[in-house]
């Protein structure tokens, strides 16, 4: 597996001089918290390219990429990695998105409606690459806006009435002004319907606050030398839910932070691109089946799946292997629904 030096991760990622450890389970609130109901539901659990390929429709013959062509209800259709986080408590519903990649338009088309979702209340980054953030400008149709006149033109537009919160590490902060300088205006110069966010940012092992609810940032390797950052979150309602989506080594320190806490995991959605094949930015399956025999999470899904995996054929074969010692591993697919 790909590693750095440990002078590399403090310099560059543990650059704080100590972390919070928050305790696994919820503490006691006076805000209505603790009678929260919180949901997960899957809006993409793809590689970049998604499922099915379009070099495999287009050039070989490949089953699975077939199958999800052709069946619009497939569970082998698979977009760019991402979830929503609801949250329903006396407060509201606070819906939180973590990624906004490439695909994020049709996935929110495939499920909001169905959800009665028409709004978005912050943005969770784990990278910058393209399949995590190339969907924030359609982020504009989930933001509240206000129709202003053109004091030149006379026509009515519509204008983002606030800033939508993004959380991300600072590396993933300019990344996105780069890509999208437009969307990082503190003040818009003309009135035009865009996206508007705002940028919070975060320190590794240290937890933040969304809407109210607490999430702690992992870094990760995705490459021999890009962190990306998978959460865990869940503490409110008495759950630990934890989510890698993009990983091909658990550095020391986040593998010390989870280990340490290994028995109050009930859901671990982690990044397995191949079923065999090794990559040098991703986890295959036999990487991932080590690692929840370390974490023994209550329940693991797997997230990041190329065509290699065959929902049907090949959770079959995960729900055979003798060495899972009974531990719950299986595919996750888009429209996936977890009540935490």
């Amino acid at each position: 597996m790909p590693r750095v030096s440990l002078k590399y991760e403090l310099r560059h990622v543990f650059n704080a001089t100590s972390y919070i450890v928050p305790t696994w389970r919820c503490r006691e609130r006076n805000d209505g918290l603790l009678e929260s109901r919180m949901e997960v539901h899957v809006l993409g659990c793809g590689p970049s390219s998604s499922v099915p390929s379009m070099r495999c429709l287009l050039s070989s013959e490949c089953n699975v990429c077939k199958e999800a062509y052709e069946n619009p209800t497939s569970m082998n259709h698979r977009l760019n990695p991402s979830i929503l986080i609801r949250v329903k408590s006396g407060n509201g519903t606070r819906n939180i998105l973590i990624d906004c990649g490439k695909t994020f338009r049709q996935a929110a088309l495939r499920l909001f409606p169905k959800l009665q979702i028409d709004t978005i209340d912050a943005i969770i980054l784990t990278h910058d690459h393209a399949d995590a953030v190339l969907g924030l400008d359609d982020l504009r149709e989930v933001q509240p806006f206000r129709v202003e006149i053109d004091p030149i033109t006379k026509e009515s537009c519509n204008v983002s009435s606030g800033a939508l919160p993004v959380f991300c590490n600072e590396e993933t902060q300019q990344g996105i002004e780069t890509k999208f300088p437009y969307l990082c205006q503190s003040e818009n110069t003309s009135a035009r319907w865009v996206a508007q966010i705002n940028f919070s940012l975060f320190q590794p092992l240290i937890p933040f606050s969304v809407c109210g609810y607490d999430f702690v940032p992992l870094p990760v390797l995705h490459g021999d030398d890009y962190y990306a950052f998978g959460y865990v979150f869940g503490f409110e309602v008495n759950k630990c839910f934890v989510y890698i989506s993009d990983v091909s080594h658990v550095p020391p320190q986040t593998m010390q932070y989870l280990v340490e806490r290994k028995e109050s995991i009930d859901f671990l959605m982690i990044d397995a691109l191949n079923t065999e094949r090794r990559h040098n930015t991703h986890m295959n399956l036999p990487a991932v089946i080590n690692l929840v025999l370390e974490l023994r999470p209550k329940q693991t899904y797997l997230t990041g799946m190329s065509h290699d995996f065959d929902y049907n054929k090949t959770n079959a074969v995960i729900r055979d292997l003798p060495k899972l010692d009974n531990l719950k591993v299986e595919m996750a697919y888009d429209g996936l629904f977890i009540s935490l």
